[in-house]
This record gives structure tokens, sequence and C-alpha cells, in this order.
């Protein structure tokens, strides 16, 4: 029981600064920029959900906890750096923050687990200068905020080989929008804050199958998570601050909503299936590759205005796998670790300025053993998102992403005191 309190007070604690950081000029359409939900082994593996274990749980594969046999407590932090450049300059932006933090417990029947997890992040700074009536003017635009996701995931062994889970996602968070004009030789700037504070329940199922042939496993993978709905109370403001002194507020007026409906507005979160397929050795090598598909074309924001954005169907398609030398070797350290490889590309599910925006993405990675059955996670990752056509932006990036896997044994009763 001190365990399961203390487990309970680190989520808590650590909810507030869960969310992971973003600097993507790409995180001010839909919800953000949506995250990865699995843990770095996977996501080192191509973002492959189809391959599971009894010793790492799969956060975004709920049929993984039907195979644990330890608990285990999982943790993964990120540093990214990230260039943005368009035709006329290059900038850089770095973020750190929380990938998961999650806890995952077997029992005779069953395996459950809970957590929490960012899913989707809000960061940007944008700015365009004009001219109004020969005076210089500068629009900004920027975005902060985001939502988290504390799950509860529960996973049943049917039979050998056939597994089964059920995850239930509470999505909570704030998004606050914020354009600012500066007219060149006025000391007050003009700023309109838009916020919206999101919650919603989604859920999703997962079907995990593994079929030995010899020595080799087939593995097998469907999951769906359907549509489902976020409530958004919103706020809007239009207020005037002095240039040289931030604290200083001029006039300040509250947009009266409820006239046009908008104080309280409902959005979409688009329902998602994948299938994955994949061949290895136990405890030797695997290879797999995975779909996703996102039915994002029905995703509408009615609060704030973007006419420059459009919805259409996400799709994701990932290739990867593992080597271990030699998994139970005693006189090589090296020879026990786990190699990881991956490479994903996506059609993000949106267009901006009329131009289809895309991802791609290598990834490689080392499981680095630790004492009894723990284990360190080190995920490379090198990636582009977006283009400079249309006047857009291309960001090419690198992550360097930390996950630990720490295990225990628990309901053993002793049999010495």
């Amino acid at each position: 029981m001190k365990k399961i309190f203390f487990i309970f007070f680190t989520l808590t604690s650590f909810s507030s600064i869960a969310q992971v950081g973003t600097g993507s000029p790409y995180s001010f359409v839909g919800f953000g920029e949506t995250n990865f939900r699995g843990n770095h082994l996977n996501r080192a593996m191509g973002g492959l959900d189809v391959y599971i274990d009894s010793i790492h749980p799969n956060i975004n594969n709920p049929a993984s906890y039907g195979t644990l046999k330890l608990t285990t407590y999982s943790v993964g932090v990120n540093y990214r750096n990230n260039k943005l450049a368009n035709n006329l300059e290059t900038q850089k932006v770095t973020s750190a923050a929380i990938d998961y933090i999650g806890v995952s417990i077997p029992t005779k029947r069953f395996g459950f687990g809970f957590g929490i997890l960012p899913f989707s992040s809000v960061g940007y700074l944008l700015e365009d200068q004009t001219q109004i009536n020969q005076m210089e003017t500068v629009n900004r635009f920027t975005g902060e905020g985001g939502i988290n996701n504390a799950f509860l995931s529960i996973g049943f062994k049917v039979f050998e080989g056939l597994n089964i889970g059920f995850t239930t996602n509470y999505g909570f968070g704030d998004i606050t929008y914020r354009k600012t004009q500066v007219i060149d030789g006025i000391e007050n700037g003009i700023y309109l804050e838009s916020n919206s504070s999101l919650s919603g329940i989604n859920y999703k199922a997962s079907i995990n199958l593994t079929i030995p042939v010899k020595e080799l496993e087939l593995h097998g993978l469907i999951s769906f998570s359907p549509e489902a709905e976020f409530i958004s109370q919103n706020i809007q403001i239009i207020y005037t601050r002095s240039l040289l002194n931030a604290d200083q507020l001029g006039d300040l007026e509250e947009t009266n909503l409820a006239l046009t409906g908008l104080d309280k507005t409902k959005y979409r979160l688009p329902k998602s299936s994948s299938f994955g397929i994949g061949i290895g050795k136990n405890k030797k090598w695997f290879f797999g590759a995975q779909y996703n598909k996102i039915n994002n074309s029905r995703f509408i924001n009615e609060f704030v205005n973007q006419s420059n954005i459009s919805y259409k169907d996400a799709s994701r398609v990932g290739v990867g796998g593992f080597y271990i030398p030699e998994f139970s070797s005693i006189t090589s350290y090296w020879k026990k670790v786990v190699y990881r490889f991956g490479y994903r590309s996506e059609d993000k599910g949106y267009l901006v300025n009329n131009q289809l925006i895309k991802e791609n993405g290598i990834t490689f990675g080392l499981g680095l053993p630790m004492a009894s059955y723990s284990n360190t996670n080190v995920t490379f990752e090198f990636g582009k998102l977006g283009t400079k056509n249309n006047n857009l932006i291309e960001e090419n990036y690198w992550a360097i992403r930390l996950g630990f896997s720490l295990n225990d044994i628990w309901f053993i009763k002793r049999k010495y005191n």
C-alpha cells in the first residue's frame, strides 16, 4: 500500500509538468502537435506497437498488459533540437520535457496500468510585418499549452498467444492563442487572447496475436479508438498593454461569447485504427511493419478561425525491429544490449496554404540492461516536418529520448520471515 500511495503522489505531482514542450510552428493546427503515445523502445522501432513482451508494457497497446510478469515503473524524458527554415531565414528552437510516467502491475488473472502522458502540445511564435497608412506594423501570433491524458489500461491473456486490452483516457488541458499588433510610434500594443479549457474521455481497444512457427514467432495487432468528444470552455479578451512596461495594462474588455454560442464548444477527437504484423525469434531478433489511420477530416475548430488550414484523413506507416547478439551472455555486457532501429512516414492530416504537410523520421535505440530485469532505453531520432513551398516552414530536427523501465515483484507471499 505504501508503494501504491507513493506512485499516486508522484503521478499527481508530475501532472502539472508532464506536458511535452514544442517549438513547432505547426503546433497551431488542431489541438496542437500530436505526440507519440508509446514507450521509447516502441518509438525506436519506427513507432511499432505490434511487438509485446512480459517486462515492457506498451502504453499505446493495452493488450500488452496481459503478458506482464513484473511490476514496472516507466518514465520517459526527451531533449529536442529543431532547425526552422523558410526561403528567407533560419532559426533554432530547443525543448526538453517529460514524455510519460506510468505504473504497470500484473495479477493472476490480468495486468493493469495507469499514468499520465501528453496527448498534444502547442508552442509557437510567428510574425509578419505590414504597412498600415505608411506605418510599420508587426503582427505576432503565439500559442502555448496542450492536452494531457491520464490513462487506465487493463489487459487479459485469453489463452497462450492471444491477448486483448482496453484503455480509458481522460484528456484535460488549456490552450491559449494570442494575437498581438504593434504599430511603430504607438506605445501600447493591441492584444487578442483566446483561451480554451478542454476535457473529455476517449477509449481504445487492441488485440495482439503471437503464433509460434518452429523456432520463429509471428505477431499481429489490431487496435481501434472510436470517435470521442471534447468539451471546451472558452474565454476571449481584448486589451492594450504598454510596450515599455509590461505590467501597465490599458483598456480591457471580455468578449461576450454566449451571444454567438462560442462560450462552450465541442471538438471531435477522430477515430483511429492500427494494423501491424511482424516476425521474429524470441530474445534474438524481430522485424515488423504497422499502418495507422486517423479520420482527421471531420475535425472543426469553431472557436479559433484558421482560414488557411483544412483537414483530411491522416496516416502513418512504420517499419522497424531489434537485434540482441546474445541475450544471456555472461562475458560481454554489449552482447546483452538490445539494438533497435526504425523508419516512419506520416501524412499529418492537414493542409496549410493548400500544401499537404508530411513528416519522415529515422530512429535508433539501445536497450541497456540494469540490475534484475530493469533497463534504460536510449533513443536517437532524426526527422523532417513540413516544406518551404507556399511560404511555409521546413523543420529539420534531432532528438534524444531517455526511458527508464524499473521492475519489481509484488503480491508474492513470503515463505520465510
